[in-house]
């Protein structure tokens, strides 16, 4: 819960001491790595190749992106089962083949639904860049138990071939997805996702599936247990980070990144492009 205390610890902090605040690169706020959430989702159309191309040109360097899988088994970016939402047509991704996913255009600009491929290609050759994928397998009748390994292997084995070491984690709501992905690979970075207030339980459900951060509702946090959740090992991730006090709360609350919707306004890179 955010409090006037917070807001007055806030201030505090974000007052430089000694005359000069730590520098920040490009894509910092902070000194808190930025990731365009749905590849920038209230500033172009999310989960598109174009939206992430075009945040890519204003110097963002971290995306979070939704991955589902088609009826014929191909990966694609998409954060709703059902299609109508973003693209106008009907029917779910994993319904879908990749033929027909291909037949969709969003329906603001137009621009095509990418395949995990398609996206991981055009940032292959961008080591600068960090990419948070999210498994979206929540659903057990869509996926159900003895499908979850498949899609985590391809996932995984598809990022491990097209990007660099280190540029890239998985992240999911899905116990069962977090789990299947350090049995393929125990080195593997994953990020644990709540939409609920983090408890003791959490805590220690994400550290034994061997999660490397938490990410929970800034909402419903306190600072007691954002300092909790940093003790027992785990990076930190407050959401959503919608606006800048968003923002300066999880960076005073030590955050380890800001998973935000306008990442080009909460870096001031606005500029004249459609």
């Amino acid at each position: 819960m955010i409090t006037l205390r917070h807001t007055f610890a806030l201030a505090a902090a974000l007052i430089p001491i000694g005359g000069s605040a730590p520098p920040s690169i490009a894509s910092d706020y902070g000194g808190v790595k930025v990731i365009a959430h749905r590849g920038a989702g209230f500033e172009f159309d999310e989960n598109t190749l174009e939206g992430c191309r075009q945040s890519y040109e204003r110097g963002i360097l971290g995306y979070e992106v939704d991955v589902r899988r088609t009826k014929d088994g191909h990966l694609v970016l998409m954060h709703d089962a059902d299609v109508s939402r973003t693209t106008g047509g009907t029917g779910t991704v994993e319904t879908l083949t990749l033929a027909e996913i291909r037949t969709l255009k969003t329906a603001k600009s137009g621009v095509p639904i990418p395949s995990v491929e398609e996206l991981f290609t055009y940032f292959g050759d961008k080591p600068d860049v960090y990419l948070m994928l999210e498994m979206k397998t929540s659903d057990t009748a869509a996926y159900p138990d003895d499908q979850i390994e498949s899609y985590c292997r391809q996932l995984h084995d598809t990022a491990k071939r097209l990007l660099p070491p280190g540029t890239y984690c998985f992240i999911s709501f899905d116990r069962r997805a977090l789990g299947a992905i350090h049995r393929i690979d125990a080195g593997a970075f994953t990020g644990y996702l709540s939409g609920t207030a983090p408890t003791e339980a959490m805590i220690a459900e994400a550290t034994a599936l061997g999660c490397g951060r938490l990410s929970v509702p800034i909402e419903q946090t306190t600072r007691k247990m954002a300092t909790t959740i940093k003790a027992a090992g785990l990076q930190l991730s407050l959401w959503p980070i919608r606006k800048k006090e968003d923002a300066d709360l999880a960076v005073l609350w030590g955050a380890s990144i800001l998973c935000t919707d306008t990442p080009s306004e909460l870096l001031g890179k606005r500029n004249d492009r459609p």
